[in-house]
């Protein structure tokens, strides 16, 4: 490859080339994401592949199951965002036939709106969030078509009704094999693991597997069972009663039900929740440095609603916003 003129074209190239290998193992993907982003001259940061993989989940662009070490571009399609002024965002697969349709469409006839992120230090960059403008919903299912994608008419409406109530897997052993100095538990008041020598009290725990890989169990009334790594933090975050979820109407006339949903940075949604939160406006989640929170754009208070009830959080509604908040990608 040769390297860009601009390091946030290359986003959209690593999609284009996900697209045509379709998927694979997500340890490949991560190394091979890795390996892509220092051939075009980036410096990503110690965790930066990760970061890419589940930002891209969240767009819609790519689907990961570290479970079963296994990933897949996700299937194009074309869907409203909610309240959103007659904006439609373009998901998944990009391939060479499909960017050149778009490409095309958007010469001719189209109204096409490609707003690049912008990577911190450290970050790999993601793809363009591709916007489209529309005067009349019913024009979209024709347009999808056109495009070569599946017209949904809103993904973030339609995956809210997926969303599961956070609960345990099935029993299981607990923590052994080659876990020595790898043992760590969840302590909500703390914010973050902390390593133990045992695991003789109930709660959440990680460790390293023989292969290194983080794998994690929760401990409840002395039994062990299988976890998500979000999915236990909140079932811990419940237990212990810890609230980390907040939203706030915008200012906007005509948008006191809408607005955004705050979620603190250390208890990261899983990836179900994420991808409705992300869909909501086409863009991933702004993140406060000093403030420690994930930010979420153009979120419904129903949705904010359904998402923290599901990870059984109560949702703390904030006062409204004095000036309208403009969602972009930093």
């Amino acid at each position: 490859m040769t390297p860009p003129v601009n390091g946030t074209e290359f986003g959209g190239v690593l999609l284009r080339w996900l697209s045509e290998i379709r998927g694979g193992k997500a340890t490949a993907l991560r190394d091979g994401v890795r390996g892509q982003a220092q051939a075009w001259g980036l410096e990503p940061g110690e965790y930066a592949d990760w970061d890419w993989m589940r930002q891209a989940t969240a767009l819609g662009l790519i689907d990961v199951d570290l479970r079963v070490d296994r990933w897949s571009v996700a299937p194009p399609v074309l869907t409203r965002l909610p309240h959103a002024d007659g904006l439609a965002v373009l998901t998944g697969a990009r391939t060479a036939r499909i960017s050149a349709r778009v490409e095309e469409a958007a010469r001719e006839w189209m109204e096409l709106i490609a707003v690049p992120h912008r990577p911190g230090s450290g970050e790999i960059p993601l793809p363009d969030t591709l916007l489209i403008q529309y005067e009349d919903p019913a024009t979209l299912r024709e347009t999808a078509g056109l495009l070569g994608a599946r017209y949904v008419p809103c993904a973030a409406l339609q995956l809210t009704k997926l969303l599961p109530q956070a609960a345990p897997g099935p029993e299981s052993a607990p923590p052994g094999g080659s876990t020595a100095n790898t043992l760590e538990k969840y302590e909500p008041r703390l914010q973050r693991f902390v390593p133990v020598a045992s695991d003789n009290e109930d709660g959440l725990y990680r460790w390293r597997g023989a292969d290194y890989a983080r794998l994690t169990r929760l401990r409840s009334n002395g039994v062990f069972r299988t976890v998500g790594h979000e999915t236990g933090i909140y079932l811990e975050l419940a237990r212990h009663r810890t609230g980390v979820m907040r939203w706030r109407p915008e200012s906007g006339e005509g948008r006191a039900g809408i607005g955004r949903l705050f979620v603190d940075r250390y208890a990261p949604l899983p990836a179900l929740h994420e991808r409705v939160a992300v869909l909501c406006s086409g863009f991933p989640p702004s993140v406060g440095r000093q403030t420690q929170t994930r930010a979420y754009d153009n979120v419904p208070r129903t949705l904010a609603e359904a998402i923290a009830s599901s990870l059984h959080q109560n949702l703390e509604n904030m006062p409204r916003a004095v000036a309208a908040t403009v969602g972009r990608a930093k």
